[in-house]
C-alpha cells in the first residue's frame, strides 16, 4: 500500500554541524531531501549528551511537534539513506511489529551482553543499535515513558572526569521488558550498521547495496564506530551517489 508523505517524519537530534571529515552529515542531509523531517537542535534545554536524544525525541512527540502515524529516528552524523522513506515504513509494516531497532555486531555497552546472547538471533547482527528506530509514533513515545527517560540524569563532571550517560544502554534495557511489541532487525532490512564489517560483507554489484551474510539490501547504511575511518564510507557514499 502506498505511503504519503505526511503519515511518517523523520527526525534526528544535531546539536551541531559536524565538520571532522569523517562525518558525513552533509550525505545524510542530501539522502533525505525533500522528505518530511525535524532536525531537532535543542528541546526544552541544551543538549547536554547522548541521553538527550531520547529526551529530544520524547519531548518532540510529546509537545506535539510529531503529528504523524510513523516515526523514522535516526542519527544524522553518521547514517544515510540508500531509499526513500517510504520504503522504509513498508518495509517495517511487513515485520508485524510496534517498533523495529537496528542491529549490530559489536555489543556497546557490554552490560547485558550475555543476556542479548540468549536471545533468538539469525544472523550475527544481534546487539542492539540505537541509530535507527523505525515504528509508529505512540509506540516509540509509550516505550520512552516506560524508560522514564526524563529521569536519566544529565552528563556531568564528577570533580574529576566526566560522568556520561549512553541512550543505547537504556534502549537495551527496554528491550528486554518490551513494553510494547519490539524487534531488532537482525537481518538489516532497515539500516546497516557497519562498525565491525569489511568490504567483503558488502556487495556493490548490484543496483543497491547487498549485506552477502543476510542477503539484504539495507534502506540505510550507518557508518558507526570503526566504519567512518576504516575505508567503508567512501565507496558507500559513491555508490549512492552521495559524493
Amino acid at each position: 500500500m502506498p505511503i504519503s508523505e505526511p503519515n511518517y517524519t523523520i527526525v534526528s537530534i544535531c546539536n551541531r554541524q559536524p565538520v571532522e571529515e569523517y562525518y558525513c552529515f552533509k550525505e545524510f542531509r542530501k539522502s533525505i531531501e525533500g522528505a518530511n523531517n525535524v532536525l531537532i537542535q535543542a528541546m526544552g534545554t541544551n543538549y547536554q549528551g547522548l541521553c538527550d536524544k531520547p529526551k529530544f525525541v520524547y519531548r518532540a512527540i510529546k509537545g506535539g511537534y510529531v503529528k504523524t502515524k510513523y516515526i523514522i529516528f535516526c542519527d544524522s552524523w553518521d547514517l544515510v539513506f540508500c531509499t526513500t522513506p517510504e520504503e522504509i515504513i513498508l518495509k517495517f509494516l511487513s515485520m508485524n511489529c510496534d517498533l523495529v531497532i537496528s542491529a549490530e555486531r559489536n555489543c556497546f555497552p557490554d552490560d547485558l551482553k550475555d543476556k542479548y546472547d540468549l536471545l533468538p538471533s539469525v544472523s550475527s547482527f544481534k546487539y542492539l543499535n540505537s541509530g535507527m528506530i523505525v515504528g509508529y509514533t505512540d509506540k516509540l513515545l509509550e516505550t520512552l515513558e516506560a524508560m522514564d527517560v526524563e529521569s536519566i540524569p544529565d552528563d556531568y563532571f564528577d570533580g574529576q572526569k566526566n560522568i556520561h550517560f549512553n541512550d543505547q544502554f537504556e534502549y537495551q534495557k527496554i528491550f528486554l521488558k518490551q513494553p510494547v511489541n519490539i524487534k531488532l532487525d537482525y537481518e538489516c532490512t532497515l539500516s546497516m550498521p557497519l562498525h565491525q564489517v569489511t568490504m567483503e560483507d558488502l556487495d556493490f554489484s548490484e543496483p543497491r547495496i547487498r549485506n552477502v551474510e543476510t542477503g539484504s539490501y539495507p534502506c540505510a547504511m550507518h557508518m558507526n564506530g570503526s566504519s567512518k575511518t576504516d575505508g567503508l564510507r567512501e565507496p558507500i557514499l559513491k555508490k549512492l551517489n552521495l559524493l
